[in-house]
């Protein structure tokens, strides 16, 4: 086997000059940082022949932004002073391998000639041959490219530098006695150690030696000659089926053409017959007419004559009453009543519209009041709701005169209008008072709105002059100073170290905590600017602490018990300030405690000061701005304090809108003084009219009526006899008129209309329908239709209503025909037969052709192609295809006999390959026995009647069809088919089975993401341990082929693993005879270093990287 025996790094980042002797198990530990990752990157570099950056330290960060060049200058940290940039210099990384079946060395590596302007130059190299002494520093310097093609040239063939990537690789892989890019991968994957995501592919592109794909060239050759003769012909099947279309549509157009005729002949002979019966009705109804029109006339000059009578009657009765001295006494008192009766009627009208006015104020007056006397006691309104109640008294005897209100005497109204005026104004105050408290609380809220919205945003709702001061004397400070001057708030760099203190420090702070920072050296110049500017910041009074002169004054440091140590801070300036404000404040527990201090105060605010004992205001303790945890505490507070403004709010306003419902009062002075007097001598009045009526009605029932009412009488019964004799008289000249239209319509209108009417029916049937048709065909069946249906209208109504529907039906079946005829000629083409044609000889004879000749021919050269197809599709596909699953299969046999000699701990693992249920009848198809077994293989009855159907999908999934027009898409898809049905690895499903002691079975596939990271990593190990093994060919018996290199390196790849799991993975290296370099961090130093043949210990010195080793023979020192 081949082994690796050392690494050698000069100017490889940190590490000056590195050389690493190596056994089978080797265990690179060190902190993070210290440089672990620094060598696996250069020992990739020469074992995966690739200097490409994206491959460093995968381990750890598969984003990692290590690079090529930061690990040749040295300069990934920009402070190191011993980085290469710059300097002209060269980096040699290079690998020693022992050969212990040959007995002999090789040397492979890499060098970097790096030059001062940034430029650079690689060559790998390979000789046979060990390290030389001087590790490749001459005069104390790295050789450069040139001087080592000088020291290759000692060795002859056996020594080779490189220009290109690729070629070293095939020969390191040579010297290894691995063949392919496999082992690089595998390489890779190891060292990154990145989860197992997707079991099935790991399994075989790194278990599996993948065999070749089917070449299926010839077979789609042949499967597409196949479809392009079915393709053929059933382009001539679908031409002879449209052509036997067109003839089904050309024989429904003629019959739909012949019911249409005789259906027209039938209604528009009916239609002759039905109008020489409507003539004759005709002529008939006009003689009645005339008739009928000459009794009415006589009719009459009857009533007329009668009408004449009973009005000569009626003017002599009328002039004997008119004449009688009874009745124009009864007139004159009449008059009077009805002059009287109006007066009356006029003035209750008003009386009664004003009254339903007041009843209607005094029931709003009196519902204002209640709700008044209703509001709560403590509202500051006792005032109001006293007027209210004596309103309510006044109004309440208004209320209760239920009838004749004006019968009350003026003084009550009087009284009603002075306590409706003194409640109104009451009112007018009350509100305007309450009016400007919900303003404030609006605006209050609004405050309120505004801070919450800032404080939500992490912004301090501090007041707005102090934001604007501290804005002013910044920009200004600016400006003179010609650089940024910082001016921070004192609150904003405190914080509380004591929660439960922080009332007690907001409240003894109260605005001192607004007070602005500045460096003492820009102190002089904020304070000149600061009295330059004060005037523009109104009353509001904040301070600029001078720290400089107060560091000069105050010495004394701070007490343990003040107050000053309940606040941190991690910024100088602020805290000289607090230390010298709070520092002699002492914190008691206890306010008894206080009176033993000069300045003390209390959890709760109670402050002792002057020798005198007071409790900070609440309102000052909450308005919290100190640190970090102020913006929350504001966001408390002051959702309570909208709330409990919300509240106030819904407490105010109903009353004030009580307040403001007074209208103006009915009840004015005006109203009182002028309206009522006048409405109460109106009822006066109303009273006297009752009076002078019914004297009135006293002399109307004294007079003699008697003749008089009876002439009356006779004389109204005249003019309703004269009134019904006119009536019956208008009636009759009125008929009379109708008659007259209507024998004038008749004669010279409707006559004529329907004579002109049959005549150009006749012309019509005459010129639609030869006689021989009328004899033969029309009458005869019109007269069969007259015996069922009885009547001519009959006919013509049953025949019109589906003559329309023929007519619909005849133009549809034409245009079937003819777009059955356009669909033909533009699918065939070219085809020169008429579309408009009316006959369908053409049609008809194509048809003839092809039911004859054409089709024959295409069934024969079907038969054969498909034969071909399916002949190469069982020698060229499907055989190869079984070949490579029964090869995978044997492989993975072959691996799990090897991993059954190797259990980790209780566990044994095996390799799993069955059949992919997605494709289960392909792979049934694929390893079918019939293929292998009898006579006729493919063909053979039993094979077609399991997979004729499968066969046929295969074909259309990886063969094109003969479309020219084939797009990029379809295109695209064809390849992707192709790709996965020619794939052996597509029909197959592969797993990793985990049996423990007790002989329980678990798949990696099923459990890859429930375990914890130690689970995981384990089945990881297992499958990359026999990758390897398969790889490197370690159970190979031929010495020649076993003679491989057998080195895997792991970063990072038992961080998650525990002890147990570890002591088993190392074992398990040991049992398969690979070689092992292993990088974790130093908490797995008691698991790993026991076991390892040798260890290293990388460290870090500042910008130095050492390596210190020791073998399993200092484990006991």
């Amino acid at each position: 086997m081949k082994k690796l025996k050392k690494i050698l790094l000069i100017n490889w980042l940190y590490f000056s000059k590195e050389l690493i002797e190596v056994e089978d198990i080797n265990f690179f530990t060190g902190k993070n940082g210290a440089g672990k990752s620094t060598i696996i990157d250069a020992l990739q570099i020469v074992l995966l022949g690739e200097t490409n950056a994206r491959n460093f330290n995968q381990a750890a960060n598969e984003k990692s932004q290590r690079t090529l060049d930061g690990y040749l200058r040295a300069d990934m940290d920009e402070n190191n002073p011993s980085s290469r940039r710059g300097k002209d210099f060269s980096t040699v990384i290079a690998c020693e391998f022992w050969d212990d079946v040959k007995g002999k060395q090789f040397v492979g590596g890499i060098i970097f000639d790096c030059r001062s302007d940034g430029s650079r130059q690689d060559r790998y190299f390979l000789y046979d041959g060990t390290l030389p002494e001087d590790c490749f520093i001459q005069k104390g310097e790295a050789i450069d490219i040139p001087t080592l093609r000088i020291f290759l040239k000692e060795y002859g063939v056996k020594g080779k530098l490189y220009d290109t990537h690729k070629q070293y690789r095939i020969d390191l892989q040579a010297k290894w006695n691995i063949h392919g890019e496999q082992v690089m991968r595998m390489l890779k994957k190891a060292i990154s150690f990145r989860p197992i995501v997707d079991i099935q592919k790991f399994i075989t592109e790194n278990i599996c030696d993948i065999p070749e794909k089917p070449d299926i060239e010839a077979m789609q050759q042949n499967i597409l000659d196949y479809k392009r003769h079915e393709m053929l012909a059933q382009r001539q099947e679908e031409k002879l089926d449209a052509l036997r279309e067109i003839g089904r549509r050309y024989q429904d157009w003629q019959q739909a053409i012949e019911r249409w005729k005789i259906q027209s002949f039938l209604s528009l002979w009916a239609e002759k017959e039905v109008q020489q019966s409507t003539i004759h009705d005709m002529e008939l109804q006009m003689r009645d007419c005339e008739t009928e029109m000459m009794n009415a006339e006589k009719q009459i000059g009857l009533f007329g004559e009668e009408i004449t009578q009973n009005e000569t009657r009626q003017r002599e009765l009328e002039r004997a009453v008119a004449q009688s001295s009874v009745c124009q006494e009864e007139e004159k008192l009449r008059q009077q009543k009805k002059m009287l009766t109006d007066e009356q009627n006029r003035l209750t009208d008003g009386l009664r519209s004003l009254e339903l006015k007041i009843r209607r104020e005094v029931s709003r007056v009196s519902h204002l009041c209640e709700e008044i006397t209703n509001l709560e006691e403590e509202n500051g309104l006792d005032k109001v709701k006293q007027i209210a109640e004596k309103t309510q008294k006044v109004y309440a005897a208004l209320e209760s005169v239920r009838s004749e209100l004006f019968a009350c005497p003026l003084s009550l109204f009087e009284q009603a209008q002075l306590t409706i005026a003194n409640l109104s104004e009451e009112m007018s105050s009350a509100a305007h008072k309450i009016k400007d408290k919900l303003e404030a609380y609006k605006k209050e809220a609004d405050q309120t709105r505004a801070a919450l919205a800032s404080l939500h945003n992490n912004i301090k709702d501090y007041p707005q002059e102090l934001l604007l001061l501290r804005k002013r004397l910044s920009t200004e400070l600016e400006k003179q100073m010609g650089s940024p001057v910082e001016l921070l708030i004192l609150a904003d760099v405190l914080e509380m170290k004591e929660e439960t203190w922080r009332g007690a420090v907001e409240g003894y702070l109260n605005t001192q905590k607004f007070y602005l920072l500045v460096e003492p050296a820009y102190y002089r110049a904020a304070l000149e600017l600061y009295n330059r500017i004060k005037g523009d910041f109104g009353k509001n009074s904040y301070g600029i602490i001078d720290v400089g002169r107060l560091r000069e004054k105050e010495k004394q440091e701070p007490w343990e018990n003040s107050l000053a140590r309940k606040v941190e801070t991690k910024n100088e300036l602020a805290r000289s300030y607090i230390d010298y404000l709070l520092g002699r404040v002492v914190c008691c527990d206890r306010v008894e405690e206080l009176r033993n201090h000069k300045t003390a105060i209390t959890v709760e605010g109670m402050l002792y000061q002057g020798y005198v004992a007071r409790p900070i205001r609440r309102s000052l303790m909450e308005n919290v701005f100190i640190g970090r945890q102020a913006v929350a505490l504001r966001i408390q507070r002051l959702n309570i304090d909208l709330s409990e403004n919300k509240k106030a709010i819904q407490y105010w306003d109903p009353i004030y809108q009580v307040l403001t419902k007074q209208k103006e009062a009915l009840f004015t002075q005006f109203f009182v003084q002028n309206i009522v007097p006048g409405k109460l001598n109106d009822y006066v009045r109303i009273l006297e009219i009752q009076d002078e009526i019914g004297k009135i009605t006293e002399e109307l029932s004294n007079l003699d009526l008697f003749w008089l009412e009876e002439q009356r009488r006779t004389i109204e019964q005249l003019r309703q006899e004269i009134a019904v004799l006119r009536g019956n008289q208008q009636k009759t000249v009125e008929r009379s008129g109708r008659l007259k239209e209507k024998i004038h319509l008749l004669k010279y209108e409707r006559l004529p209309e329907q004579y002109q009417k049959l005549s150009q029916l006749e012309d019509s049937v005459a010129e639609t329908f030869s006689q021989d048709y009328q004899e033969k065909t029309g009458l005869p069946r019109y007269q069969q239709e007259l015996g069922r249906l009885k009547h001519p209208g009959a006919i013509q109504k049953n025949f019109s209503d589906q003559l329309v529907r023929s007519r619909n039906e005849r133009v549809m079946n034409q245009q079937r025909l003819y777009q059955a005829r356009r669909d033909y000629a533009d699918k065939f083409k070219p085809c020169s037969f008429r579309v408009d044609a009316l006959d369908n000889e053409e049609y008809e004879a194509e048809q003839r052709i092809l039911e004859e000749s054409e089709l024959p021919k295409y069934r024969e050269k079907i038969k054969a192609a498909r034969e071909s197809a399916m002949e190469q599709f069982q020698n060229d596909f499907l055989s190869k295809l079984k070949s490579s699953i029964d090869q995978v299969r044997e492989q993975v046999r072959n691996l799990n006999k090897a991993l059954r000699q190797a259990k980790f701990g209780t566990d044994q693992y095996q390799f799993r390959v069955d059949r992919n249920p997605d494709y289960a009848d392909y792979y049934d198809m694929i390893m079918a026995p019939e293929l292998m077994e009898g006579e006729g293989g493919l063909f053979a009855l039993p094979f077609q009647q399991k997979y004729g159907k499968l066969v046929e999908t295969l074909f259309s999934q990886i063969a094109m069809s003969d479309d020219t027009t084939t797009n990029t898409r379809k295109q695209s898809e064809l390849q992707q088919n192709i790709e996965r049905f020619t794939d052996f690895r597509t029909y197959l499903k592969f797993d990793l089975e985990t049996t423990d002691q007790n002989g329980s079975k678990q798949l990696l596939s099923q459990t890859l993401n429930t375990k914890s990271g130690g689970e995981t990593q384990t089945p990881f190990y297992i499958a990359v341990l026999a990758s390897f093994a398969q790889l490197y060919q370690v159970y190979n018996q031929s010495d020649l082929s076993s003679n491989t290199i057998r080195l895997v390196v792991f970063d990072e790849a038992f961080n998650k693993m525990d002890s147990d799991r570890i002591i088993e993975s190392i074992r398990l290296l040991r049992k398969m005879g690979l070689q092992a370099i292993i990088c974790t961090p130093p908490e797995k130093l008691p698991d790993i270093m026991p076991l390892a043949d040798r260890t290293h210990l990388v460290i870090k010195d500042k910008y130095k990287m050492h390596i210190m080793s020791w073998g399993k023979e200092m484990m006991s020192v």
